[in-house]
């Protein structure tokens, strides 16, 4: 009888652990949106993504002690680049911890993306700091949920 509960218990806190959208998932439906802000005619749709990775409790917070560390510095470059580029849409696919605010506020600081919009999959808990960031470099801000 106890392994009966033990396994049905098991069973409920799986279902509760779901891993949430897939990055394609996550890529499909950010592209979808942009496509929708595409003006009339344009052919080609672009969309870079930069993922943030976590490195685990005590990597992530080295990490976000350092402000985002090469992290954010790689965001900050693909930005400026996909900026200089042309582009007008970028995904960042985050790592729904703390660790998306600390590398998007570094990697953002300063920055004048206006005209893009910036699409940041991750955690409800992480999306207002972010939306703050972003909007600060004056890019248009569209959250996607990871769940």
């Amino acid at each position: 009888m106890k392994s009966l509960i033990a396994a049905a218990l098991l069973a409920i806190l799986a279902g509760c652990a779901s891993q949430g959208k897939s990055d394609q998932q996550i890529v499909l439906e950010a592209s979808d949106i942009h496509v929708m802000t595409l003006a009339a005619g344009q052919n080609t749709v672009s969309l870079p993504t930069v993922k943030i990775p976590s490195h685990g409790l005590i990597g992530d917070s080295i990490s976000i002690a350092a402000g985002g560390g090469a992290n954010a510095t790689q965001l900050r470059q693909a930005l400026v680049g996909a900026k200089s580029a042309g582009e007008n849409g970028f995904l960042i696919i985050g790592s729904g911890t703390s660790l998306d605010v600390a590398i998007i506020k570094t990697a953002f600081d300063s920055l004048d993306l206006s005209g893009m919009r910036i699409y940041y999959a991750g955690n409800e808990p992480q999306k207002d700091e972010v939306r703050h960031a972003i909007e600060t470099a004056r890019a248009h801000f569209q959250y996607i949920s990871m769940h």
